[in-house]
């Protein structure tokens, strides 16, 4: 397979993963984003919020070295959730299960402007970026191309399956047929 066959498949991984993502939340009242589908487990909104954080962490802040779309955007102060550096790893249960987003509609459009960054870059990301070694806390030394495939694709269908888990334990539709 050349460069350009992994890149196209990739950017086509990454707008299905986007598009289930916005399918699992669309419909979700704010009671359904924070309600406990099991006393161990996590809501909704703190899922998305992880992986939509990661993501932009990864992919703005790591892989680009700039600013992320949370930080330029001011979102910690327009939802009144974490600031940077903070997007969910090593929380304890109690914290994440705590976290709130008051606005989930804001909070939708943070994660279409993440979506956009993420094709963005993966419209004109080089081989020297998927090559060069980054530091991912808390994971380690990780090539750019590790980082993409693991920590954002990966991570982010992983945690996709929970929000399915999550909503079939709440009584609701399945959004997805992963």
């Amino acid at each position: 397979m050349s460069k350009f066959d992994w890149l196209v498949q990739i950017r086509a991984e990454f707008e299905r993963l986007h598009g289930l993502y916005d399918r699992a939340v669309e419909d979700l009242t704010p009671e359904q984003w924070h309600a406990l589908p099991a006393p161990q487990a996590n809501h909704i909104a703190f899922t998305v919020w992880h992986y939509a954080r990661t993501e932009d962490n990864i992919i703005r802040f790591v892989l680009q070295g700039r600013p992320t779309v949370w930080m330029e955007g001011g979102w910690a102060e327009r939802l009144g959730l974490p600031p940077k550096g903070i997007q969910g790893t090593g929380m304890s249960l109690a914290e994440a299960q705590a976290l709130r987003i008051g606005d989930t509609e804001a909070f939708k459009d943070y994660m279409r402007q993440v979506w956009l960054a993420t094709r963005q870059f993966l419209e004109q990301v080089d081989d020297e970026v998927l090559g060069r070694t980054f530091t991912i806390k808390p994971l380690g030394e990780l090539r750019g191309g590790q980082a993409i495939l693991q920590v954002c694709l990966c991570h982010g269908f992983s945690h996709l399956g929970e929000i399915t888990v999550a909503r079939s334990l709440l009584g609701l539709p399945r959004t997805t047929s992963i």
